[in-house]
């Protein structure tokens, strides 16, 4: 014999189970749903935001940005059952009806707040750390165009990209040093890490290089001005500096572009319309690397 002595009654609990288990599986499926919506969206008006400042920026106009500072979404869950008992000379008279619902509600709130002030300002003009650039090297998908675009100088040798007075003389030059040390990182031969002493900051390591790459290295240390190896050692060890030059004899001067400098050839590499530059809407940048 069962526990409920009307079968309508176990059709009532049954019901009400199920509302609950309800909440229990939509509270998990709301997060799991609207997380991935919400980093989607922000992704996806960061990415407009920075590409309307690139164009506007093109066009010589000023332009504002907001970062998100913080989303709550609250959540509220609510279910609902009930019977309804029917009267009257149909076939339904004289039989409950079961009714119930379940409701789901987020009111999200979004904080905003304008990019701006000195501290946006000084890391916008800043040049890039050298660190960025290590862990450039370190990416799967490192390659020669990450250092073109990170680096303005390495010793005497000028990014030739992006000038307004074409270095002719220096083009080669520098497209060679990316070319020669983006092949030897590859092959595991060239590698950029920190230096423990606190004067220098990192070092370029270049070692295993003697049996197939000692042609390649050599050419290296030429463009760069630096005294070839005089022993066999297999390995050497170049401290690297954020400098112009270096005081030693030995050692590698390296500046990276800033931030705003990068933003500067995104807006060079905007195709524009042939009407606007011809009537002087557009700002005028050197020819985009």
């Amino acid at each position: 014999m069962g526990i409920f002595t009307n079968p309508r009654d176990g059709l009532v609990c049954l019901l009400f189970l199920l509302l609950l288990s309800g909440c229990a599986v939509v509270g998990p499926q709301s997060i799991s749903a609207g997380r991935a919506s919400y980093a989607e969206a922000i992704n996806k008006t960061e990415d407009e935001q920075m590409l309307l400042s690139i164009v506007k920026g093109r066009y010589g106009e000023t332009s504002s940005m907001l970062a998100v500072r913080g989303v709550a979404a609250n959540m509220r869950f609510r279910a609902e059952a009930g019977i309804e008992a029917a009267f009257g000379p149909d076939s339904l008279a004289g039989e409950n009806l079961m009714l119930g619902g379940f409701a789901y509600e987020e009111n999200p709130t979004i904080t905003y707040a304008p990019v701006q002030g000195e501290q946006y300002l000084r890391e916008l003009m800043s040049p890039i750390p050298m660190e960025i650039l290590m862990l450039s090297l370190r990416s799967a998908t490192f390659s020669d165009r990450i250092l073109t675009l990170l680096v303005a100088r390495v010793n005497d040798l000028h990014n030739p990209d992006f000038e307004r007075i074409p270095l002719s003389d220096q083009k080669l030059g520098f497209e060679r040093f990316v070319e020669l040390f983006s092949g030897l990182h590859n092959v595991g031969v060239l590698d950029l890490s920190k230096n423990p002493q606190n004067d220098i900051a990192f070092n370029l390591l270049i070692e295993n290089y003697r049996s197939r790459y000692a042609n390649e290295v050599n050419e290296l240390l030429t463009l760069l001005n630096l005294p070839l190896p005089q022993n066999d050692i297999g390995e050497l060890i170049i401290p690297v500096s954020f400098a112009i030059k270096t005081d030693q004899g030995w050692g590698l001067g390296l500046i990276t572009r800033s931030t705003f400098d990068l933003i500067e050839v995104f807006r060079a590499s905007v195709e524009i319309p042939e009407e606007h530059a011809n009537a002087g809407l557009t700002v005028d940048y050197p020819p985009k690397g």
